[in-house]
């Protein structure tokens, strides 16, 4: 019984998904193409199906330290990733637009690549050339446009560690562009889906974005450091 209920509830909340995602998707996209300006109508929207998609479904994001977010301040935020309940976690703890991070082999996913072109920054790694105007890219982005968003594990976390390895991509990008990494821990997502499974149930989520750790005169041979002590912060957390 527990089991078809479940399974009734994780319909109804796929189709909140889809409904409040295609009924908004226009707004995610069309303002950003037309203005810099229209990027927050954009993010004012992807923001709007969060809260909905947390009203309807009864799975509420409990944000603690939205403080520690200085807006006027673009930062590299990383995240860890635990399951598909994180994404609407981080619009909800940051209240300010930002892009995430995506691989350039998933733009030639038919219609799909073209949508993500539209909402992410696309990084080419293919060759010298391509990641050092991938690099340009994103230094502008950081100093002139948005925050970004990094999961530097780089897949959703299957293990019974708190974390995975990370990977070194997004502090050697907050190292490029000079630019402050915000740390966010989300803890009880897994509980209410977990990252190999579609069926989910209500409760709470806790998010806390942690202190933004400077980046200002640091290199890349200080990137070992810097990653290490933001992991050794974030395992706190979520151990606490």
């Amino acid at each position: 019984m527990l089991k078809f209920f479940q399974f009734i509830y994780t319909a109804w909340a796929l189709i909140v998904f889809h409904v409040f995602m295609i009924i908004l998707f226009p707004v995610f996209i069309i303002p950003s193409l037309i203005s810099k300006k229209g990027t927050w109508i954009s993010f004012k929207a992807i923001r709007l199906w969060s809260f909905l998609f947390s009203f309807f479904n009864r799975i509420i994001y409990k944000v603690e330290g939205k403080s520690h977010f200085k807006k006027g301040q673009n930062y590299v935020i990383i995240s860890n990733h635990t399951s598909f309940l994180d994404t609407p976690a981080i619009p909800q703890a940051i209240d300010a637009p930002f892009k995430a991070l995506a691989k350039k082999e998933l733009t030639k996913i038919p219609v799909f690549g073209f949508l993500l072109k539209m909402i992410t920054e696309v990084v080419d790694r293919s060759n010298p050339a391509s990641r050092q105007k991938s690099k340009n890219r994103l230094n502008e982005v950081l100093k002139n446009e948005n925050s970004i968003l990094v999961f530097p594990e780089g897949t959703m976390n299957r293990t019974d560690k708190p974390l995975q390895n990370f990977y070194d991509g997004a502090f050697r990008i907050a190292i490029d562009a000079q630019a402050p990494i915000l740390p966010v821990v989300i803890k009880g997502a897994a509980k209410l889906m977990k990252p190999s499974s579609f069926v989910m149930r209500p409760g709470k989520i806790h998010v806390k974005v942690l202190s933004a750790v400077s980046t200002e005169g640091l290199s890349q041979k200080d990137l070992p450091e810097l990653k290490s002590k933001i992991v050794d912060q974030m395992q706190k957390e979520i151990l606490n």
